[in-house]
């Protein structure tokens, strides 16, 4: 079997085994949802606007794009770090390991399957943002929101992979994981407006990938298209390529909560 077929084999496997996990589902898929609903609900409103990049943006798409980018790092980020935390401490990883299987087919399958989960989410929230709330993608402005999605997927992946050698139990994971996600959710651009932030708690938030991403795909819904921009794409590949670093000198594949 060649090389690509093997990994888009472990893809598929990688995917049967998320869609059997009602918590990863609910997590993942249902939350977003109910999180653009409600903060488009609460908070948004037909005429209400805000700006990104100097440019005005209804507040439905700049809140519509900032729980897009909030999933993304739900689902690269946080989720994978706990589902790659529990199975390595189950035992999973090392009879992985034992296999012929390559390890970067392992790694590449998890990256390839969160990647094709985040399309499927981001044209749900995307036709849920049209129908509710009128939300528009310019047609100019499809491929850069492509991505957007994609190296920021990529590169949360590569980070989330990276920050498993340190959790050493499931629990932690499961802590650590959301909680970075809703603080820098909180910081990013995601459910306050960066112009609502105090100056430096914004720059804070601009030191970290998903300030970026999500200002990335709120550009991308501006109404004459905000392109894509040389310093998210630098700040996103450049953290994606440290977790990728990181992750290929120090993840682990036999359990660490004896100590090992």
């Amino acid at each position: 079997m060649s090389d690509l077929a093997l990994e888009l084999r472990q893809t598929r496997y990688v995917l049967a085994g998320f869609l059997r996990n009602a918590r990863a589902v609910v997590f993942v898929i249902v939350m977003p949802i109910v999180l653009l609903v409600l903060f488009n609900s609460i908070f948004g409103s037909a005429t209400s606007t805000t700006r990104v990049r100097g440019a005005h943006i209804a507040l439905h798409a700049y809140f519509t794009a900032g729980i897009i980018a909030y999933a993304i790092m739900l689902s690269a980020f946080s989720s994978l770090m706990i589902s790659i935390t529990t199975a390595r401490e189950a035992g999973r990883l090392k009879r992985y390991r034992g296999t012929p299987m390559p390890p970067w087919v392992f790694l590449g399958a998890q990256i390839l399957a969160n990647i094709a989960l985040v399309m499927v989410m981001v044209v749900a929230l995307l036709i849920l943002g049209r129908v509710a709330y009128d939300v528009h993608v310019p047609a100019g402005q499809i491929g850069s929101l492509a991505v957007y999605v994609v190296v920021g997927t990529a590169a949360l992946c590569s980070l989330g992979i990276a920050l498993t050698r340190f959790t050493t139990t499931p629990d932690a994971a499961s802590a650590i994981g959301p909680f970075a996600t809703v603080i820098l959710g909180f910081i990013s651009g995601t459910f306050i407006p960066v112009s609502q932030l105090p100056g430096w708690l914004s720059d804070l938030g601009r030191v970290f990938p998903l300030a970026h991403l999500a200002e990335g795909l709120q550009a991308s819904l501006l109404p004459h298209g905000g392109g894509l921009d040389a310093t998210n794409l630098a700040v996103l590949v450049t953290w994606g390529l440290a977790g990728l670093a990181l992750a290929l000198r120090t993840f682990a594949w036999e359990p660490l909560a004896a100590g090992d």
